[in-house]
């Protein structure tokens, strides 16, 4: 089951907000303005996203396991590279590949030693991954329709910028 992020339509008004700043010196307005418009954006995206992936039975999580998969050149990877290209922990790949392997998505094979296990994708999952990523695509395109290539550039620059930051977010 696919969860849903809910957040509130109506953001605090620029006046609680200038009210906060008052009270806490060290906020930074504009900068929470920012990354509150970020987080509400990106929150909406992935909901339509996963409402959108629940048509085909699927979760964000399994895709991206069929979608790198997909792109391993030699079509196979291990349990550990997956969670390592993905980025989540080694238990949450076993529960997305037990769930693909009972949907015949992908399979489990005996690796180069008797304690290695490599994941294919099946003729099943590649024909999941041949469904759903035209749509995909096509949302994509529909959704930065918006943005010139000039426009999507500097984005993903102030992006990147914003993502160089996250250390000092996470305290690390």
């Amino acid at each position: 089951m696919t969860k849903t992020i809910f957040i509130t339509k109506n953001p605090p008004s620029p006046q609680f907000l200038s009210e906060l700043s008052h009270k806490y010196p060290d906020m930074d307005l504009s900068a929470v303005e920012t990354l509150s418009l970020l987080l509400r954006t990106t929150i909406q995206i992935l909901n339509v996203t996963d409402l959108d992936l629940a048509r085909h039975n699927i979760s964000r999580g399994r895709l991206s396991v069929l979608s790198h998969l997909n792109r391993q050149p030699q079509g196979s990877a291990t349990p550990s590279q997956l969670a390592d290209l993905i980025g989540v922990t080694r238990a949450t790949v076993t529960g997305l590949l037990d769930a693909l392997e009972r949907g015949g998505h992908v399979t489990r094979e005996e690796g180069n030693d008797a304690r290695s296990v490599l994941v294919r994708l099946t003729p099943k999952g590649l024909k999941l991954l041949e469904e759903i990523l035209p749509d995909r695509f096509k949302k994509v395109r529909g959704l930065m329709k918006g943005l010139s290539d000039s426009d999507r550039r500097e984005l993903q620059g102030l992006l990147k910028k914003v993502a160089s930051g996250l250390p000092s977010y996470s305290g690390k």
